[in-house]
């Protein structure tokens, strides 16, 4: 139970970070799936990295 709990979060959030770069002219697939395989290291990544609007 406890990780699907998990592998949903990870699922959410890469969804989100995917969306928000795609609105800021970024890869959204690439930043997506990086931050579902690595969500630790790719958020603080994506938030120093990512273009303004």
């Amino acid at each position: 139970m406890e990780s699907m709990l998990g592998f949903s979060i990870a699922v959410l959030i890469a969804v989100i970070v995917a969306k928000d770069a795609n609105n800021r002219g970024m890869n959204g697939i690439g930043w997506g799936i990086f931050t579902f395989f690595m969500c630790i290291v790719a958020i603080p990544v994506y938030l120093i990295v990512r273009n303004s609007k």
